[in-house]
């Protein structure tokens, strides 16, 4: 259930790597992605296991995407289900909240006992998510490449299981990275709009990311990010985390990325890890 940085930074090096890529190309990846975390603190500890299913289809500048996921989240209801990232809701809207949460009723802004939060496990599908992205065509060699990215969340969780918010939500992107030698930097900026479920104001956020990815050899990547997004409620935290990856080409075909990421804010799991195999006919 990872933010958007995973496809961010994993595209980057993807883009980089295969900017010439043959018009037509269709690309599947899985993979299986954990993370926990106290969120700033929170007597439950919040678990999330994702298994995320992609399929995408490239021309020469266009690429269009859909997603979803196999979820399970076990905790107090703090932590909903998002799509691109868990919303992590503060005392008072998980008292508004009609979802799994188990705090105040009333939307009183009193402090949660640790015997009011109790953990539940619920699991399902989550939402879908479509999009498309433009490469912008090639700008002069020394100005990088440039890409517009336009998503759609398809409300498909169930949210009285908190593995959703049940609306649907629009997200504004730009990338753009500059392959330097053995070197991509990259900088991702993203405007997030938010349904709002029942009894929770959510707001619309921005996402920032900026990281480089390096090229080992032929076959294999690393990559290092932070990522910054605002938090999506007003008793909710900022998120920031440390992201890092390598990909390695297995085949002409297949290729393996493994990930781990760590919290440097209240707003984000203190840790998680990941794997993700892609295939390329």
């Amino acid at each position: 259930m990872r933010k958007t940085a995973t496809g961010l930074t994993l595209m980057a090096t993807v883009l980089a790597a295969s900017a010439a890529s043959a018009e037509g190309t269709w690309q599947y990846s899985s993979g299986f992605d954990y993370s926990r975390g106290d969120y700033g603190g929170d007597p439950v500890e919040t678990k999330i296991s994702a298994i995320p299913f992609t399929a995408s289809y490239k021309t020469t500048n266009w690429t269009f995407k859909g997603s979803t996921s196999w979820l399970e989240i076990e905790g107090d209801g703090t932590v909903i289900g998002g799509g691109d990232g868990g919303i992590v809701l503060g005392n008072e809207e998980r008292g508004k909240s009609n979802g799994r949460g188990n705090g105040n009723s009333g939307g009183s802004d009193t402090e949660t006992t640790e015997e009011q939060r109790v953990s539940s496990t619920e699991s399902g599908m989550g939402d879908v998510w479509l999009s498309a992205t433009y490469a912008v065509p090639p700008l002069p060699t020394e100005l990088g490449y440039l890409d517009l990215t336009g998503k759609v969340k398809l409300p498909t969780a169930d949210e009285d299981d908190g593995l959703g918010t049940g609306e649907i939500d629009y997200t504004l992107q730009a990338d753009y990275f500059k392959p330097l030698g053995k070197f991509t930097p990259y900088a991702t900026l993203a405007y997030k709009i938010k349904g709002d479920p029942s009894g929770v104001d959510l707001k619309n956020v921005f996402y920032s990311s900026v990281g480089s990815g390096y090229r080992v050899s032929e076959e294999a990547n690393v990559g290092l990010s932070l990522d910054y997004q605002q938090a999506a409620t007003t008793y909710g935290d900022d998120s920031l985390e440390l992201f890092g990856y390598w990909t390695q080409k297995l085949s002409a075909q297949w290729s393996a990325t493994f990930y781990a990421y760590l919290g440097l804010a209240d707003g984000s799991p203190d840790q998680g890890l990941g794997l993700q195999l892609s295939y390329r006919p």
